[in-house]
């Protein structure tokens, strides 16, 4: 028996799934959530279909100095299809229902890139720390996922990255165990990224009596170009 993901249209669904898997996969990732007008992704209604970074570097602090956004924070709803069950053996409960909750403990990355002048990591991990619960559906759960890991983001960073828009396809897997020792993992999920470096002058705000315009999550060159706004 081979379990199928539910598929919607990339621009209902936000990402890409993977289509099908052998049972069981009991750890589902499913829509990437929009941040809303507050960047808290809690409307599990509303859903982004890829996102852009700009690696404009811009100046900072008291002395100035040059740095930009390297990183892509991206919320996703999951769900947890174990259910809770008591173990009880003698009249001793061994387990209160909590043995199917899902601990994430590392997440591995596979990308696709445009220019393929630029080399990029080859299965690229990083740790993490997330917790679901037996049962949990996707409508009240939700696990924040870094899509341009250091690797791959130190690599297009040191590229001819230019104002023409790259495109980096995502790939990733959450890897972990549930509490009662059983190693599972979620489906593959794809999530584009389309990136570019609007310009290589470090935009200087402060210089202007202005500041940096971050958007709706305060990060100057997500979802936008880098660029500065009245304080």
């Amino acid at each position: 028996m081979r379990r199928c993901a539910p598929l919607l249209p990339v621009a209902l669904l936000g990402l890409l799934l993977a289509a099908c898997t052998a049972d069981p996969l009991n750890i589902v990732l499913l829509n990437a959530r929009a941040p809303g007008d507050k960047c808290d992704f809690s409307d599990n209604t509303k859903y982004v279909e890829g996102g852009t970074l700009d690696f404009r570097p811009y100046l900072v602090g008291t002395p100035t100095v040059a740095t930009h956004t390297g990183f892509y924070g991206q919320v996703f709803g999951w769900e947890n299809n174990l259910q809770a069950v008591d173990t009880t053996v003698g009249g001793q409960t061994l387990d209160n229902g909590a043995g199917n909750n899902f601990i994430a403990d590392s997440v591995v990355y596979q990308y696709q890139y445009s220019d393929p002048n630029v080399v990029l990591p080859t299965n690229e991990t990083q740790n993490i720390h997330a917790v679901i619960s037996a049962g949990g559906t996707a409508q009240d759960n939700t696990v924040g996922i870094s899509v341009l890991p250091p690797g791959a983001s130190d690599a297009i960073n040191n590229s001819n990255l230019g104002l023409n828009s790259q495109t980096l396809l995502v790939t990733f897997q959450v890897f972990g165990k549930t509490v009662a020792g059983s190693s599972k993992h979620t489906n593959k999920v794809t999530f584009p990224l389309y990136v570019s470096r609007t310009d290589t002058t470090p935009l200087d705000c402060p210089s202007q009596g202005l500041v940096l315009n971050g958007g709706v999550c305060n990060i100057p060159g997500r979802d936008q170009p880098v660029s500065c706004k009245k304080p």
